[in-house]
């Protein structure tokens, strides 16, 4: 992200309503804009083109969540690895790694694949595009990580253009109501363009050293966590919706094997939309207000500062972070709020009378996700993995098991609340802990450190706070 930091901070530093008005706008597209420009495209083909297939319909939905849910495994490892080869300058490693760790991806795509229909007959041609389609945006997940390591922001964006529009212009050409395998893999070979370009950014950026690389794979002991904390965290955003589509009260089979729940999906699709607001102004603050802090208080522990110096950074660090916390959340409350009141006064586009209650929950479980996922990113931002990968399997367990008791349970009005339960309580003790960690972060780096000193010989951090102390 330094060079979003950069061009956000040289944006702001010139102090025109113009240009404020234009780090927002560059902010929403780096945080968002994928998210946006995929989302539209959809839009564009179900709704303009008119493209209603049910085969279709249920190879995007399942594909965009298979892919994703398994991409969780592997981009947080991935982004950790890319900086530290970005970090010691070794950057022709990082194509062939990612390509590494593409494969490996593929080949639990492949294996779910598999187990999936051999216990579901389908015709041959739809077995082969679903699973194209599922390996193509895998593949656009595990590379547009690498192209946003880049400087390359604006190319970034760019790729996701690109797809979009070919995935429109494809999956309308080669399909038809009688062939809607043309539209399934239309539509993955407008990814594979954009992938394509993603990985074009890359290569120019980067370079490479020809072939796959598995060394990635020694550093997983040392970064385990990081393979668990994104696949935990979409399974948490998942596991409701699932329960769901396999109820009997809510639940649909459309094809074999594949469940949906229309009256749970829409109003969520479109609640899902609404956090856009905390992702701009999480990359706004973070990138232009907490990351001076945050670069002042590390590099005085670095450098060797004094203690009293090092405090009072701390202090500046920890205040700045509350203070941008509350910045983002009162942001997202008002936007959510608005949108609640336009809920009530029947107001927001294709939400009929019986989807508004499951909205209502919606839009308040989707800002409490989004301020949940904030705090995540901040607690990994200090590298606690530990502490994130916990609250994720904490989050994901109080989802599942509210989410099945609801659903069986209480029925129609309690849809969506075990989504927001169990992200108001990750929030909840997610800000408790990150509060409390930062508080005591100068004695937390210093346990941190390999300290050379011979066996029997040592000083605690509450001995060393002392001397210090008397020293002044």
């Amino acid at each position: 992200m330094a060079g979003v930091g950069f061009r956000l901070n040289k944006l702001f530093h010139r102090g025109g309503v113009s240009t404020d008005l234009l780090a927002v706008a560059y902010s929403i597209m780096v945080s968002s804009g994928p998210w946006i420009i995929t989302t539209l495209s959809l839009w564009i083909i179900l709704t303009i083109f008119r493209i209603d297939n049910i085969y279709f319909n249920v190879a995007i939905v399942y594909s965009f969540v298979t892919s994703i849910i398994v991409s969780g495994l592997f981009i947080m490892f991935e982004s950790r690895r890319i900086s530290d080869l970005i970090f010691s300058k070794d950057y022709k490693r990082i194509l062939p790694e990612v390509m590494g760790i593409l494969t490996y991806s593929s080949i639990i795509i492949i294996l779910l694949m598999l187990i999936f229909f051999a216990f579901n007959n389908h015709e041959l041609w739809f077995v082969i595009s679903f699973s194209y389609l599922n390996l193509s945006l895998l593949s656009l997940w595990i590379i547009s990580i690498a192209s946003l390591s880049s400087d390359s922001v604006n190319w970034y964006i760019l790729a996701f253009l690109i797809m979009g529009i070919f995935s429109i212009i494809l999956s309308n050409y080669f399909g038809s109501d009688e062939n809607p395998l043309g539209y399934i893999l239309g539509y993955a070979f407008g990814v594979n363009i954009g992938t394509f370009v993603h990985y074009m950014i890359a290569l120019v950026h980067f370079g490479s050293n020809k072939g796959i690389s598995y060394d990635w794979m020694n550093e997983i002991p040392k970064y385990w966590q990081n393979i668990f904390i994104g696949f935990t965290y979409y399974l948490a955003l998942w596991i409701d919706d699932f329960i769901t589509w396999y109820s009997p009260h809510f639940g649909e089979i459309p094809l074999k094997g594949f469940h949906f729940s229309f009256i749970y999906d829409n109003p969520m699709f479109i609640a899902y939309l609404t956090i856009i607001p905390t992702s701009t102004m999480f990359i706004l603050v973070l990138e232009t207000r907490f990351y001076k802090t945050y670069k002042l208080f590390y590099d005085s522990l670095r450098q060797g500062f004094n203690y009293a110096e090092i405090e009072i950074r701390e202090k500046n660090m920890l205040k700045e972070l509350k203070y941008d916390i509350n910045l983002v959340v009162r942001v997202q409350l008002a936007f959510t709020f608005s949108l609640l009141f336009l809920n009530e006064i029947n107001l927001i586009p294709f939400v009929s009378e019986m989807l508004k209650p499951i909205l209502r929950i919606g839009l308040i479980g989707a800002m409490l996700n989004s301020y949940y996922l904030m705090i995540v990113l901040l607690i990994l931002y200090f590298d606690f993995r530990n502490t994130a990968l916990y609250l994720n399997i904490t989050v994901l367990i109080i989802n599942a098991v509210l989410s099945y008791i609801f659903t069986y349970n209480l029925g129609y009005y309690s849809l969506g609340a075990s989504y927001a339960f169990a992200f108001a309580f990750g929030t909840f003790i997610g800000y408790k802990i990150l509060i409390k960690k930062v508080s005591n972060i100068i004695q937390l780096e210093y346990f941190r450190q390999n300290l050379a000193v011979k066996e029997g010989f040592y000083i605690d951090f509450k001995q060393i706070k002392k001397l210090m102390e008397e020293q002044k």
